[in-house]
């Protein structure tokens, strides 16, 4: 009862928070992110939730009206993660099919703390401007999460289908209750799916068009070609997942209106590139995420500053859980990576190569071209691995307007979304977000966000993530292991008292504290703090850590006290 008495507290809140608001940007620069240019001194009249008037005059304020100061400001359409998948957090733990790991931590556990972290993953997308996101295949349970879950909190638009349809099915997926990739060899299960999903109104249809010796493309081809028909005669559009050219092409002449993935085996050829254009296909690249499954295997993760920042602490903390374990104790895969290490990264750069080369070629002959990451996956963590595919599509050679096209209205055209959302018209809805530089001119621009407005109301994006102390606490750590002296120090209050036990002081406020570590953190290039027991008790947090510093080994426990979202006092019993 208390439970449920908190639940509707907390729906009520929201309700509260997002409550109808009219709104005027003045003086603003709008962001055309079809034409590419700026321009300036726009006002932007905000009714309900949608752009009701752009004018370069001056519109006149109402009463109870939210106005906003645009001056010096930039505005740009919400950004669009067209490729995600909620069944996946982005852990070490999260794909057993890839690396099972079930006897350290249980899969079923793994499942429900996928489905527990749903809002504050939402949180950590609006707060880096993100106002859309594509789940591109999961459990039934995703349906759930777009009419349930996402209305009963703050939330980007949620967009979903259900299970992949695949000639393969990983075994780690076979005996659950709601599965998310789903064996199809025939077009009468291909029926039966399809008619098992459709009552759930899915915004889309995806295949998990993989190839194997004992199930090559051709010979599956006319099953995808039926589930293509399938959804064009029920209106709705198809993704595929097909990451070789051969199969790529198939997917395009059976119907495919999405391609989820980059082509990586090969460079594209005309012929490709002219399919594309003729069917109208939307090609997402997707370049991170292969590369982060070993980078999380060899517990290497880059340490990119939006991960330390802005991903799930928790999530983020497991991607270098495997520093534990000596190669007598992990899986033989790991053993060979960790001894071929070299190699593996020389084949992913080669890869690379190809993605990129074959990006800047669709870049080049004007193919739609979206942006999305594939988080979840193990090592794209939700949210915060934007950037970091941003980043890589710059790589190749991408300009910054091709991009901010990429993340705004080729996605939007690409899911069929583009009277609603995508670009900054009137009649649209009014999911924008304001910068304070320019993201034409740098991309990191997109880091210097002010305000998120999502469906016509304004966030403050700088309280949207309450983090539970256990989370500052983890946040912490891991900026430690990743020896970011920034990340770190943010974690901790300006007036920051650290103890020996019992009350000996032995660093008081946060200049101090700084100087020692960030001499520590440059001078010892081997620092790890495993947590091998954690208690939480209400704001303090009690962690036993395994503390390496070069080769010398230590234990601790650490009392953490986090007070408004900052730790304000640490006693270290030794």
């Amino acid at each position: 009862m208390k439970k449920t008495i908190i639940t509707l507290i907390a729906i009520l809140i929201n309700c509260l928070i997002l409550s109808s608001q009219s709104i005027l940007i003045e003086n603003i620069t709008v962001i055309d992110v079809e034409t590419g240019k700026a321009k300036p001194q726009q006002n932007i009249l905000v009714e309900k939730n949608k752009i009701s008037k752009i004018s370069s005059n001056e519109i006149t304020s109402k009463e109870n009206m939210q106005t906003i100061d645009g001056k010096g400001r930039y505005i740009i359409p919400g950004m669009i993660d067209a490729h995600i998948h909620f069944f996946q957090t982005g852990s070490l733990y999260t794909r057993p099919d890839a690396l099972d790991l079930k006897h350290i931590f249980s899969y079923e556990d793994e499942i429900e703390f996928a489905k527990e972290i749903i809002p504050d993953n939402f949180k950590r997308y609006l707060r880096l401007g993100i106002t859309s996101i594509m789940d591109v295949g999961g459990p039934f349970s995703n349906f759930s999460i777009r009419d349930s879950v996402a209305k009963n909190n703050i939330s980007p638009n949620v967009y979903v289908t259900g299970p992949l349809f695949s000639p393969y099915q990983p075994e780690a997926f076979s005996k659950l209750e709601d599965i998310p990739i789903e064996k199809i060899t025939s077009k009468e299960e291909a029926t039966t799916l399809f008619n098992k999903i459709l009552p759930y109104k899915p915004d889309f249809i995806k295949i998990w068009y993989i190839t194997h010796k004992d199930f090559p493309a051709e010979k599956t081809f006319p099953v995808v070609k039926h589930i293509a028909e399938l959804s064009h005669k029920n209106n709705l559009k198809l993704a595929v997942h097909a990451t070789d050219l051969n199969t790529a092409k198939l997917a395009i002449k059976a119907g495919a209106n999405i391609l989820v993935h980059s082509v990586s085996d090969t460079v594209v050829d005309e012929d490709f590139i002219k399919l594309l254009k003729d069917n109208n296909v939307t090609y997402i690249p997707t370049l991170i995420v292969s590369k982060n499954y070993g980078k999380a295997f060899l517990a290497k993760p880059d340490n990119h500053p939006q991960d330390l920042a802005f991903a799930h602490p928790i999530v983020y903390g497991t991607l270098t859980d495997l520093k534990r374990y000596s190669d007598d104790e992990v899986h033989e895969r790991i053993k060979n990576l960790r001894k071929t290490q070299k190699q593996y990264f020389e084949r992913s750069a080669s890869r690379d190569k190809i993605m990129f080369q074959n990006l800047k070629k669709l870049i080049g002959s004007d193919v739609n071209v979206a942006t999305g990451t594939d988080a979840g996956n193990i090592g794209t963590v939700h949210a915060s691995s934007y950037i970091q595919e941003i980043e890589a599509m710059q790589k190749s050679g991408m300009s910054n307007f091709d991009i901010l096209k990429a993340c705004t209205i080729n996605a939007a055209k690409g899911f069929g979304l583009d009277n609603k959302i995508g670009s900054i018209v009137e009649g649209k809805v009014a999911d924008l977000v304001i910068l304070n530089k320019n993201p034409l001119n740098d991309l990191q621009n997109l880091n210097t966000i002010q305000e998120v407005i999502k469906d016509g109301k304004i966030l403050n994006v700088l309280s949207l993530i309450q983090e539970t102390p256990e989370q500052v606490v983890q946040r912490q750590v891991n900026a430690y292991n990743a020896r970011n002296i920034d990340a770190f120090m943010d974690t901790y209050a300006d007036d920051i008292k650290i103890y020996n036990f019992p009350d000996e002081i032995s660093i008081e406020g946060k200049e101090k504290m700084q100087e020692r570590f960030e001499s520590m953190f440059e001078r010892v290039p081997n620092l790890y703090c495993e947590i091998k027991n954690r208690i939480v008790l209400g704001n303090k947090i009690v962690d036993r850590e395994y503390v390496r510093f070069n080769d010398k080994y230590s234990n601790v426990v650490a009392i953490y006290e986090v007070i408004n979202g900052k730790i304000s006092k640490v006693t270290f019993l030794r």
